[in-house]
């Protein structure tokens, strides 16, 4: 997933919530991203006009170098009432004193309509208690260049359950391969690193009967080195053993910058290049299976409240507002994200039924698999990212993936099993 590095500025952790507060106001602190800065601008606008007879007022408050931000805040104590989070980050927040639950801020009908992936990303397993709800979601789905589809003879499935098996795919790949203008049938994005090699990745592991770690015992050895895993792993492989898969070197816009790709695996926020590039060429097609069912990826940024804060019917206010069906749908026509309800979906053109990504807000309705929930999540991403990434470069699979499932072990136990979750 994406994510806006924008320089710390001089002094910003001078910048405490006691600044920006007065009588009645909600403080929140937000990502300073390019999409979602007018966003945030309207939506303050909105909250105050609709809430100006209720002595009741909202400072949104765009943060530089946000996660190192509301980490120095919080050490401090210096937290606003409302902060932004990274879904991957809450359970290690969570399991740090940082946040409390939201769940009994919450209307009845935000519960209803929020999305099943968006609610399971926001819930820590200990007291399955709601802490985090995001705006929106993302996913990843297959990309495609219908003219070049059309030449190799090649029919997309419309519809997740048909989505294509490994073989199926793999047969797609190979008829691609020897078509006029196609260097490369797939990028896969070898060369984002990061995060995408959990989240772009694991959906195949999931789909394969595989895992990172076992989420009822939290330990990696026997699951992240088992044979699912290791045999999705291998399916993967095979594709870029084969020369099907752009280089990591190869730069990032062979499937849209000069078309030497035919398709891509990538998430909402390429629709715009995507769209732009391709037109009425440009397909949507399911992500792709390994077993019997098929997975994508989802999370993002949602909103949750930091432990310190006492405002609570203020915030409530404020949570209920931002997280309603209109504010849910403007979230998502100004940032490319999927509307985290399933009314905000019906209302949003692009992903409403017939809409021209319809597919990426069925597939976050229908298979959205949300990453481990747990406070060892930036070890075991750390570590499950570098092992695969070594993996695709050739080296062996035993050996990468024994290494991080004793590095993950090795952190738990570290942290006496990160109770409550030793239970």
């Amino acid at each position: 997933m994406k994510k806006i590095k924008i320089p710390l500025l001089t002094g910003l952790l001078a910048l405490t919530a006691s600044d920006f507060l007065q009588a009645k106001q909600v403080t929140a602190w937000v990502i300073d991203g390019e999409s979602e800065r007018q966003y945030f601008v309207q939506m303050e606008k909105d909250f105050n006009e609709k809430f100006a007879g209720q002595d009741v007022s909202l400072k949104i408050q765009p943060i530089p170098s946000y996660d190192d931000a509301i980490r120095a805040a919080w050490m401090s104590n210096d937290l606003p009432d409302v902060v932004m989070v990274d879904g991957p980050n809450m359970a290690n927040y969570i399991w740090s004193g940082m946040l409390q639950p939201i769940g009994n801020m919450l209307d009845k009908e935000v519960l209803e309509q929020i999305l099943p992936g968006v609610r399971a990303q926001g819930t820590y397993s200990p007291d399955n208690k709601i802490y985090m709800l995001s705006q929106g979601d993302s996913s990843v789905l297959l990309w495609g260049n219908k003219k070049y589809l059309d030449k190799a003879g090649i029919v997309a499935p419309q519809t997740i359950e048909d989505a294509w098996d490994y073989d199926q795919f793999t047969e797609v790949l190979k008829k691609l391969s020897k078509v006029d203008g196609v260097k490369w049938p797939l990028d896969f994005k070898l060369g984002n690193g990061g995060e995408w090699n959990t989240y772009g990745y694991y959906p195949f592991i999931k789909s394969a009967g595989g895992d990172i770690i076992n989420q009822k015992t939290w330990k990696a050895d026997g699951t992240i080195n088992s044979k699912e895993t290791k045999s999705a792993i291998n399916k993967m492989k095979s594709w870029i053993d084969s020369g099907y898969i752009v280089p990591a070197t190869a730069g990032d816009n062979r499937f849209f910058g000069d078309k030497t790709a035919a398709l891509s695996w990538v998430g909402n926020w390429m629709w715009r290049s995507h769209s732009q590039a391709l037109g009425d060429d440009l397909v949507l097609i399911p992500a792709p299976r390994f077993g019997e069912h098929s997975y994508a990826p989802n999370g993002g940024w949602g909103w949750a409240v930091p432990s310190s804060s006492n405002n609570t019917k203020d915030i409530t206010t404020f949570l209920n507002f931002v997280l309603s069906a209109d504010q849910v749908a403007k979230w998502s026509t100004a940032t490319g994200y999927i509307p985290a309800r399933r009314d905000s979906i019906k209302m949003t053109p692009m992903f409403a039924e017939g809409g021209k990504a319809e597919m990426l807000a069925l597939q976050a309705q229908e298979i959205a698999v949300v990453r481990p929930v747990h406070p060892a999540y930036p070890v075991i991403t750390s570590e499950f990212g570098k092992a695969l990434k070594n993996i695709f470069e050739g080296a062996d699979i035993d050996t990468a993936l024994n290494r991080a499932a004793m590095a993950i072990d090795d952190d738990i136990e570290d942290n006496m099993n990160y109770p409550p979750f030793d239970k």
